[in-house]
């Protein structure tokens, strides 16, 4: 009997050693860094990609995309088109657009061009925070079309 004592003791031992050094080593390091991609850092010209708190528009989606399809212009035609381009751009510090350019066209120049124009006309965004000062920071709308 003595002996199922001194195995069970041994066996609830090194049990708990190995349970508490896998809780141990699964815990994360303080020195680990984020990759580039996404560390809340400054890019070049001191624009953030990925800042603690995102820049907004403060009146709602909703409203951002009723001012974009009243200001385009886009010339109708005969037949039906539609298309959607992806604009990036930087916010700056007060809240207006800069450098406004197409990431993923929509297969059509002339709407492309109209969609840079027009984001660039969009006033009045709360900027980007990065350890709770105002930070300028890239940003993305996506302008869809259709004509009939």
């Amino acid at each position: 009997m003595p002996i199922d004592l001194f195995r069970i003791r041994c066996f609830l031992v090194i049990f708990c050693v190995l349970l508490g050094s896998n809780t141990q080593a699964q815990k994360p390091s303080k020195t680990i860094k984020l990759p580039a991609k996404h560390a809340a850092e400054p890019g070049a010209a001191g624009v953030y990609d990925a800042p603690e708190e995102k820049a907004f528009f403060p009146y709602g989606q909703d409203s951002l995309n009723s001012y974009i399809k009243r200001n385009m212009h886009i010339e109708h035609t005969d037949k039906a088109v539609s298309g959607k381009a992806i604009v990036v751009f930087i916010v700056e510090a007060d809240g207006n657009i800069d450098k406004a350019e197409i990431l993923s066209t929509s297969g059509d120049k002339d709407f492309d061009k109209e969609a840079v124009r027009v984001v660039k006309t969009v006033r009045g965004w709360i900027p980007a925070k990065n350890k709770g000062k105002v930070v300028r920071s890239t940003s993305m709308l996506s302008v869809t079309y259709q004509l009939k």
